[in-house]
This record gives C-alpha cells, structure tokens and sequence, in this order.
C-alpha cells in the first residue's frame, strides 16, 4: 500500500501537478526514457480493457489503437530528463503511455497515464483526477 501510494505522488509530480495546465497541442517529438521498449500490441488486452473503465469515469473517448505503450526495464523507478523516480508517464507529442518495469500491471499507474491520454493532458484537474476517476487512478 505504501508503495502504491508512493508510485502515485511520483507519478503526479512526473505529469506536472499543477491544476491549470495547458492543453497538449503539437509539440516537436521528445525522445523516449533510456532503455525504453515497446510493448506488443499482443501485450495489452489488459490496458485496453483499463482504458474502457476510463473512458466511462472521464466521459469521454479517445481510440486505444492511437497509444504507443512502453515500458522501461529493471527493478525500480526510471529517470527521464529532469524528473526521477518514475514509474509512469505519458509523452503528448508521441502519444506515448511508458512504464518502469514492475508497474507494467499496476492498474492505478496504467490508469493513471490513460487517462492523461484520454484527456490530452498533462496537468491533473481536479474534476478528472479526484471527483470522476479517482478510484480508479489513485489508491
């Protein structure tokens, strides 16, 4: 439980936890974490079925097929650019979900990152992230 709750505020801190973030809107390309490797299409019938659960508390829709998924491999957290200690992110200009190794099946991480993808944010409103889906993206 500790640690769930600790991934979480990592996760939060990684995605830039202000309120009254922007909207994504086209940004040049950013390069993937060190190590980085996709995830097979073949390996995500579970995030695709976490993805539905998502849509359904965020009210709206975005197509699974647009995500490229990958995840970092080791033990523990990744590091990307300045932020460190993550085990998730969502890259908006590659529509990217990555994440570290032991959290490939963390629901609540997998969720967490959907939903930034589905809404095409990077910030985390209130609305979304505590009121509609908050179940479902924190423990």
């Amino acid at each position: 439980m500790r640690a769930r709750l600790l991934a979480t505020l990592l996760i939060a801190t990684a995605c830039g936890a202000s309120e009254g973030g922007p909207t994504v809107v086209d940004t040049p390309l950013e390069p993937l974490p060190d190590q980085a490797i996709p995830i097979p299409p073949a390996q995500q019938g579970l995030y695709q079925f976490w993805w539905h659960q998502v849509e359904q508390c965020a009210g709206t829709t975005r197509p699974f097929i647009h995500v490229k998924w990958f995840y970092v491999p080791g033990p523990g957290f990744f590091n990307y650019q300045s932020s460190s200690g993550l085990a998730g992110m969502w890259q908006p200009a590659r529509n990217a979900i990555i994440l570290a190794e032991f959290a490939r099946n963390d629901e609540f991480v997998v969720r967490h990152e959907e939903l930034h993808a589905i809404l095409q944010r990077t910030d985390h409103p209130t609305e979304y992230f505590v009121d509609k889906c908050g179940p479902l993206v924190t423990p």
